[in-house]
């Protein structure tokens, strides 16, 4: 009579160790999970500045460069040349950067600084509005 009670608990617990097991396990593999994304994404970092493009070298190859700055804006060709863009173009400053760095059968040749005015369009008068002017005054008469 009792055996039948003993049996009964026995499956109890075997079920109650699994989900104890699975409770534990899951946090577990979620850090795991989360721990390994940050060791491949997390440590990259972008030094699309003025001084961090200086950490760029001539002969780093494009990985290297993938590494430090990220994925570029553009493709440019220029001859044998290929020619990455970087930066962070923008319409909230007056003026912003946008670097190229160029390479040559996989090597970086080249890197150079392409400034730009973020010129504005006046929607009354169709006219561009350079940076830091203000709007033409608007004509009454036309």
């Amino acid at each position: 009579m009792f055996t039948a009670f003993r049996e009964g608990a026995q499956k109890k617990s075997g079920r109650f160790t699994f989900t104890w097991f699975v409770a534990a396990a899951v946090p577990v593999v979620l850090a795991l999970g989360f721990f390994v994304l940050w060791r491949a994404n997390g440590t990259s970092f972008s030094v699309v500045t003025p001084h961090g493009i200086k950490v760029l070298r001539a002969g780093m190859t494009t990985q290297e460069v993938g590494g430090l700055l990220g994925n570029p804006l553009t493709l440019q060709k220029q001859g044998a040349q290929d020619c990455y863009r970087y930066g962070r173009p923008n319409f909230v400053n007056e003026v912003f950067v946008v670097y190229s760095v160029c390479y040559e059968q996989g090597q970086v040749r080249d890197v150079l600084t392409h400034q730009y005015s973020a010129w504005q369009i006046d929607p009354a008068t169709g006219t561009f509005v350079a940076p830091g002017q203000p709007p033409a005054p608007k004509n009454p008469a036309g």
